[in-house]
């Protein structure tokens, strides 16, 4: 049997190539009651359009398949339910600077074993709360790899329940319409960060 080499083309990233600087990834089981809040989510963000240089992806429970996705952002915005212990319905975001640009493209050139890990271990108590455990092993993931976003912010709604096909509660739902407008602010902000960046390198 003949190994072909390793090649970007057979690693098949879908990203690969095609650079933007913010993702929203929502995250969560839309067959769980409110774990799919971060899914519906973005749903309704893939309805607007943001031009080519914002990605939205229903990333649902696919955990490290979505690892090629934070490769070329600069920000990632994460849409998922959490449980704090607040009022179901409420929500808040929470925004980790994960590293400075030139950072990162340190430890991407270094590779796997020269990451520092303490970007990790800030980002990591702030999903505790996360009903879905799919975020953190990603972004520890993608921390080794050099590829962890330089920001990178959650967008929670508090959830009231998780079970099993289960429809949405009233709750999260009318929840939704506001998390939205963060989801929406966060990444204009982004956008107008990343025109920054440009105009000051220009």
């Amino acid at each position: 049997m003949k190994l072909e080499p390793y090649t970007e083309e057979l690693r098949g990233c879908p990203v690969k190539g095609n650079a933007y600087p913010v993702l929203v990834l929502g995250i969560g089981n839309p067959l769980m009651g409110d774990d799919g809040a971060g899914v519906e989510l973005a749903h309704r963000l893939q309805e607007r359009d943001y031009g080519p240089l914002v990605h939205v992806e229903e990333g649902g429970t696919q955990g490290m398949t979505l690892l090629p996705l934070l490769e070329d952002a600069d920000t990632l915005i994460l849409l998922d339910a959490v449980r704090t212990g607040a009022l179901p319905g409420t929500g808040g975001q929470v925004t980790i600077a994960a590293r400075a640009p030139e950072q990162r493209a340190a430890a991407r050139c270094a590779g796997l074993h020269a990451a520092p890990l303490t970007a990790l271990e800030q980002l990591l108590p702030h999903f505790d709360a996360v009903i879905n455990t799919i975020p953190a092993p990603v972004l520890g993931a993608a921390q080794l790899c050099g590829t962890l976003p330089r920001a990178i912010t959650l967008v929670g709604v508090e959830a009231l329940h998780t079970d099993f096909c289960r429809p949405m509660s009233a709750e999260v739902q009318e929840a939704l319409p506001k998390a939205l407008d963060t989801a929406e602010a966060l990444i204009a902000r982004a956008l107008a960060e990343h025109q920054a960046q440009k105009n000051a390198h220009a």
